[in-house]
């Protein structure tokens, strides 16, 4: 459920485990600019790799930022026609996406690595 919210926009509809039912937004991806780019947490991330007066479009982290957080939208759209088969498809492709971001980030690039595991 936490990497639902994590990707995917979604407001918290019931309390966490304290009774909370506020929350900063967390988002990988965040929410699309007016070009239909993102630019959440992943991008920050990503821009950290780009070299000092350098532009961060030319890091292989922010190029491949770019790639995988265009491709949580056809997860979400499966997912809104409620299409599981079609959802899970998506994230097969998606998660070659991710573990390559996560490769150029310098992060553990196996999603089922068990630094990701709650």
């Amino acid at each position: 459920r936490a990497w639902v919210n994590f990707f995917i926009t979604a407001q918290r509809r019931e309390p966490d485990a304290v009774g909370r039912t506020y929350a900063a937004l967390v988002d990988f991806r965040g929410l699309p600019t007016k070009k239909n780019e993102y630019g959440g947490d992943g991008l920050l991330l990503a821009g950290t790799f780009t070299k000092a007066g350098k532009p961060p479009d030319n890091t292989p982290a922010v190029r491949s930022f770019y790639k995988v957080a265009k491709a949580f939208d056809a997860i979400e759209s499966a997912g809104n026609k409620k299409d599981s088969s079609k959802a899970k498809q998506e994230w097969e492709n998606t998660r070659k996406l991710l573990e390559t971001y996560l490769n150029d980030v310098e992060l553990p690039g196996n999603v089922k690595d068990a630094v990701y595991t709650p």
